[in-house]
């Protein structure tokens, strides 16, 4: 298997099982078809080896590398049967997605923590067979109008957080028809979220995070709202689990957690005016973020209605008036963080609750 050879070269480490025998379906970190023995997945993650280099005292310290080495992808295309590949933490300089083409039954492709040399490549778009990406960590920029993410039409989960990707949200990424989970965090979008009632937008979007940007929106926040999208979510990878921030704190949850979470994080952005009222109608949600903004206005009553909602973060915004009394009647809500307004009103007189760390949380019951 040529592969093994070639990880050598780049200083990398080979799996101990790679040194014996030549079956390499019998080897870590390779998945076969039981039949044909054909590789149908391919983790490589974390592979690449830093040069070491020891002091006089015994100490190590790592040696200056580039920023990144050179990876050509044509080395997997010999792979006909792929369905999974994992080449994300090894720091890796991306040019595009030559050698990938020809797969035409890989449906995982996890490219996280390299770096994508300029912009997405337009090549994007011949890898029609994907349902989960994974390009976050990849220090990529420029905008997504015009990348090809369009033609992904069997795409279920998008993954392009912490880049320096920028202009406005192309609404067809989130009009994909099977997208369910969308990552832009980290990144210097702006402008308002593309989510139109006028317009076919993907029913089986669930989790939307979009914190850390500069969107700036004000007054019609979702060009156009939420209306009937249906929010209960499910995967069907075993991904390494996610984190998903709450006003700072971040809950790490395990490939599991995929089964049971859907959420909204639009934390640490230039959001202004007041909160939508459509808000209210995503009642399957269970995580909901606006902390770190500059709305303005009362928390809507509306709020009542997020009969799911477990994490509801409404922190270091402008807020003001009294909290309605009618979000007491949320009985899945654990954590509520109101701090850094201007709002009024008792919180202690609210039943089984506590403030524990500026946030309200509910006791919990004997």
């Amino acid at each position: 298997m040529d592969i093994s050879y070639w990880i050598m070269s780049i200083k990398s480490e080979v799996p101990s099982s790679w040194e014996h025998g030549d079956d390499c379906c019998s080897w870590e970190r390779i998945t076969c078809d039981n039949s044909t023995r054909r590789i149908l997945r391919l983790d490589l993650s974390q592979i690449y080896q830093s040069n070491s280099a020891y002091g006089s005292d015994g100490s190590t310290s790592v040696e200056e590398e580039a920023p990144c080495w050179n990876l050509n992808m044509t080395i997997f295309s010999s792979f006909r049967e792929l369905q999974l590949l994992d080449f994300s933490g090894n720091y890796a300089c991306l040019q595009n997605f030559n050698g990938l083409q020809g797969l035409r039954k890989l449906k995982y492709l996890n490219l996280r923590d390299n770096t994508f040399i300029g912009s997405i490549p337009v090549s994007i778009s011949k890898l029609v067979s994907l349902e989960v990406i994974n390009l976050s960590g990849n220090n990529t920029s420029g905008a997504l109008q015009n990348t090809g993410f369009k033609n992904l039409r069997n795409l279920r989960e998008l993954h392009l957080g912490s880049n320096q990707l920028s202009g406005s949200l192309p609404a067809s990424v989130f009009a994909l028809p099977c997208l369910e989970y969308l990552d832009l965090s980290e990144n210097l979008f702006q402008g308002h979220i593309p989510i139109n009632s006028s317009w076919k937008c993907s029913s089986m979007l669930q989790t939307i995070r979009l914190s850390e940007n500069m969107l700036s929106a004000t007054g019609n926040l979702f060009g156009g709202g939420f209306d009937g999208m249906d929010f209960s979510y499910s995967s069907h990878y075993d991904l390494q689990g996610f984190t998903f921030t709450t006003k700072g704190n971040p809950y790490i949850y395990g490939r599991n957690f995929f089964m049971l979470m859907s959420g909204i994080d639009l934390s640490a952005n230039m959001l202004s005016g007041e909160i939508p009222l459509e808000i209210g109608n995503l009642s399957h949600i269970k995580s909901l973020n606006l902390s770190n903004n500059f709305f303005t206005g009362s928390i809507p009553a509306t709020f009542a209605n997020l009969s799911q909602i477990e994490s509801l973060d409404l922190s270091e915004n402008r807020l003001n008036g009294s909290i309605p009394w009618q979000l007491t009647r949320l009985s899945s809500l654990e954590v509520f963080s109101v701090a850094y307004n201007n709002l009024s009103g008792c919180l202690l007189d609210w039943p089984v609750w506590r403030i524990w760390h500026g946030q309200l949380q509910r006791e919990q019951q004997p």
